[in-house]
């Protein structure tokens, strides 16, 4: 990470302190961070076709799989056309068009 302009690290233009712990070993520890590991990235969409017949849920908690990232999921509700999914095992929801979704695995 440096500027193009003046070659010195953007990280040492920072107003924070170094860190001086002796478990870093270095003065500034995030420098040698990878940018998948600060933000790791989502998953990919997957390139595939709609299902011909798309399934509309509409009882919330009905497993559903979206095509689109290829992952099942219980169905939570809709809002404005898209569908608010979750993952079977809990976690962050996500949107998904009408389209995309179907009650089997293609």
């Amino acid at each position: 990470m440096t500027n193009t302009q003046s070659g010195e690290s953007i990280i040492l233009q920072r107003s924070f302190p170094p860190c001086r712990c002796p478990r870093c070993g270095d003065s500034i520890p995030e420098a040698g961070l990878a940018d998948h590991a600060i933000a790791p990235a989502a998953p990919p969409a997957r390139r595939v076709a709609p299902p011909c017949e798309p399934y509309r849920p509409s009882v919330p908690g009905e497993r559903v799989f979206d095509v689109r990232s290829g992952r099942w999921a219980a169905f939570m509700g809709w809002q404005h056309g898209s569908a608010f999914l979750r993952p079977l095992g809990g976690g962050i929801e996500w949107d998904a068009e009408a389209r995309w979704i179907t009650n089997t695995e293609l």
